[in-house]
């Protein structure tokens, strides 16, 4: 080898800063296994928590769903979007925000309907 091409690989600039790449390479390997593993549960409980936080009444289902959405990947998006549905007067039969009153309420009322519906009929006779 020439000398010149010798002073060529003397002349490395970054020589001096070696071994503070070394390091700075173990605490990323150290670190980002920690970083995506808090990702990935931040992630999986998300639909979950946000479906609590909005007294959704499926919020356990949607926090299975979540959780299984990181392995499947097409179940999370569902999930996501499903803990911010509303769920319709059908699931839960329109008693989700009344109270007991106001069912009672309703009760009488239906009875009294029912009654008066029951005196407008005429009188069937039974025998022949």
């Amino acid at each position: 080898m020439s000398d010149n091409a010798l002073e060529g690989i003397m002349d490395f600039k970054l020589q001096a800063v070696g071994p503070f790449l070394h390091w700075l390479t173990l605490i990323i390997l150290c670190i980002m296994p920690v970083v995506i593993a808090y990702v990935i549960y931040r992630l999986g409980r998300l639909p979950g928590a946000i479906a609590r936080a909005r007294n959704h009444p499926q919020a356990d289902a949607i926090n299975i769903c979540g959780w299984m959405g990181l392995i499947t990947l097409v179940l999370w998006p569902l999930a996501l979007v499903w803990a911010y549905l509303a769920p319709s007067e059908s699931l839960t039969g329109g008693a989700a925000k009344a109270d007991d009153k106001t069912l009672l309420a309703r009760l009488h009322e239906a009875r009294q309907r029912l009654a008066a519906v029951e005196g407008r009929l005429p009188q069937q006779r039974t025998g022949s």
